[in-house]
Formats: structure tokens, C-alpha cells, sequence
């Protein structure tokens, strides 16, 4: 055998064997990964989320867990492929019915898996729903809590609010559609704000928050933290002077070439919902 031709076949061996080689390294941190997934386990601290949703809502609370500082919590990725910090994530769900619906769920306060112990840091909770019958006619919106301080809280840390019972009312703003399938037509969006004990919000929108707050960890062991939603009966606008009120309903304002705003006098203008021509919304006919 000649050098060359032995020389080629050392080579070819070397190019196949690589990649088995980085193969089996990925696979050792992948099965590392998924033994070390099996060790995971819920801290035995937690608190009791009790969530309304409305009729015809659904909603889910995603509670999100964050290594504590100065911990390793990395872990291999095999999409990425390499090390990413580990995260975690818990989602409860409440299903669409046509009745107002309430569900209680258990939030443990810290996660540990590997090794790796994650403190609660948020608790999004959101609300979807339809208002029509088409695949577009769908909105929905947030409330949720940030949990602060931990096993080595200071006294600078922020407590935070003492409230554990939250509101929001949410309401449903219409827009003539900028879809060209449904341009003219009438599409929502659902906005919920912090409501009061009353069910009541701010009359000027940009003082109103969302449901939710800021709550010290401490405050939250083997407490009840209520999330209650509801939706007003009343719909409005989903921007200012693009719709003027009348004994009849909504009407919409024809624009300018520089301006979509109502102009004095108004100049109103048609528009369509459920395959029918209107001019005045929600009775469509005046």
C-alpha cells in the first residue's frame, strides 16, 4: 500500500469520526440534561391563586421562576447548542364556558432542579376572548404580580403593596378595521384596567395601570391572592375623536387627506358589520 493511499484512509477515518465524537458529546449533555430534569421538584412554601375569568373568557396564569444570584444554573441547549441559564415556567388554565368561571391554584414560591434553586419572580395572569365569529375577531389582555426579596432580603428592599386582592375591568374598544379582508368593517380590542373594591377605574385613561402589583415574598406564604375579571358593558372608541357619540349610537368621522380626526362640523361616513352597509354603531341603522 502506498503512502498517499494510506494517508487518504487515515484522513477519511478521522473526518467520520468527528462528528460521531461531537455526537456522542451532545448526547452525553443532553442525557445529563434530561437525568438531571427527573431531580426536579417544587419548594414546600406556596401560596393559593384563586382566578375569575368571565363568560366566554379563558384565562392563564404563567408563573415564572429565576435562579438566585450566584448560583450555576447553566444547562445544555442542543437548539442552541451550548450552555443557556436555566428558566422555568408553571401555567395553569381555566377553559372557555359561557358562564363566569373560578379556579384556585396551587403557586409553589421556588423550584429547584440539578441543584439549581429559582425564586418566584412573576406571576402573569391574561384573559382572551372572542367578540365575533371570525378567526380574527379574538383580543385579550395582562394583570399579573412581580414577587420581590428572598431568604436574604434587606431592609432597603421595597415591601411593596399589602394588597392580595386584584381587580380588572376590561372593556372592549372598537376601530374600523385597517385590514384590506376587512377593511371598513369593525374590529376590537380588549383593554383591562386596575379596577377598585367598587369595580370602578379612573375616567382619564392614562392614569389607569393594570391589575397586578409589586408583593414581598414573605407576604405571600400560605396566603390567598385573588385575580378577578370582568367586563364592562359599555364599549368606547379605541382612539379619541375618530367617533362621535349621538342619541343613536357611535358614529364614524370621514377624515381629510391630512387627518383621520373628526372635523367641525363632522363629516360622517359608512362603514360595515355582518355583511351589512351601517352608520351607526353597535344598532347599525339609525
Amino acid at each position: 500500500m502506498s503512502k498517499s493511499i494510506f494517508s487518504f484512509n487515515v484522513k477519511s477515518l478521522l473526518l467520520l469520526t468527528l462528528p460521531l465524537i461531537g455526537a456522542c458529546t451532545s448526547a452525553g449533555e443532553i442525557a445529563k440534561s434530561s437525568i438531571a430534569d427527573i431531580s426536579s421538584h417544587y419548594g414546600s412554601d406556596s401560596f393559593t391563586l384563586v382566578a375569575t375569568s368571565p363568560a366566554n373568557f379563558s384565562l392563564t396564569a404563567k408563573s415564572q421562576y429565576s435562579p438566585l444570584a450566584g448560583q450555576d444554573c447553566q444547562t445544555y441547549s442542543a437548539g442552541l447548542g451550548g450552555n443557556v441559564t436555566r428558566r422555568h415556567q408553571k401555567t395553569d388554565q381555566i377553559d372557555v364556558k359561557d358562564t363566569e368561571q373560578t379556579s384556585s391554584f396551587n403557586i409553589p414560591l421556588s423550584y429547584s432542579i440539578a441543584g439549581c434553586t429559582m425564586d418566584l419572580t412573576r406571576v402573569v395572569v391574561a384573559i382572551d376572548g372572542r367578540y365575533g365569529p371570525s378567526s380574527l375577531d379574538i383580543g385579550g389582555d395582562i394583570g399579573g404580580i412581580n414577587v420581590t426579596g428572598g431568604a436574604t432580603t434587606s431592609e432597603s428592599t421595597p415591601k411593596g403593596t399589602d394588597n392580595l386582592d386584584f381587580k380588572g375591568l376590561c372593556m372592549w374598544m372598537f376601530q374600523l378595521s385597517v385590514e384590506r379582508i376587512e377593511e371598513d368593517g369593525i374590529s376590537k380590542i380588549l383593554s383591562c384596567s386596575a379596577a377598585n373594591a367598587d369595580w370602578n377605574v379612573s375616567s382619564d385613561y392614562l392614569e389607569r395601570g393594570k391589575p397586578g402589583g409589586t408583593i414581598q415574598r414573605s407576604h405571600l406564604k400560605n396566603k390567598e391572592v385573588k385575580f378577578a375579571f370582568r367586563v364592562a358593558k359599555d364599549e368606547v372608541p379605541s382612539m379619541d375623536n375618530r367617533w362621535i357619540k349621538t342619541s343613536e349610537g357611535w358614529k364614524p368621522c370621514q377624515g381629510t387627506a391630512t387627518s383621520d380626526r373628526c372635523q367641525k362640523p363632522p363629516v360622517f361616513k359608512k362603514f360595515k358589520m355582518n355583511d351589512r352597509e351601517c352608520t351607526v354603531y353597535p344598532n347599525c341603522t339609525e
